[in-house]
């Protein structure tokens, strides 16, 4: 799996929700890729300015919700946490998604960009 991801862009203060799944190629052209188990796994969304200081964090059960069987991964960023002007040090921001599993081996599924824009409609 790639771990280069587009930009993700959103507008400050709305909801942004996306769903990935992540499987094995089994190396079988003629075959489906095979759904990763993710059962027992943990996950985190983390952005970050620049300079590393934290901007957003979602995680499992709090933002993130895994569907073990399928290898699924729902991200759900509410509008309450990039509401309000935006600040400088979100110039420049980039963000990584990580999957834990219940052995310690820990993989960097997605890291990019991220872009917070200001809305045209405030309240």
């Amino acid at each position: 799996m790639s771990t280069q991801a587009p930009t993700l862009t959103m507008v400050a203060g709305t909801t942004y929700r996306f769903s990935a799944a992540w499987a094995s190629d089994d190396g079988n052209s003629n075959t489906h890729a095979t759904p990763i188990d993710l059962t027992g796994c943990e996950a985190i969304l983390m952005v970050v300015s620049h300079q590393g200081e934290t901007l957003l964090t979602c995680e499992t059960g709090s933002g993130i919700e895994l569907e073990p069987a399928q290898g699924g991964i729902n991200l759900h960023i509410r509008p309450e946490q990039t509401a309000g002007p935006i600040a400088p040090h979100w110039a420049g921001a980039r963000y990584e998604l990580r999957i834990t599993f219940p052995n310690g081996d820990v993989f960097s599924l997605l890291q990019g960009r991220f872009q917070l824009q200001p809305g045209v409609i405030h309240g």
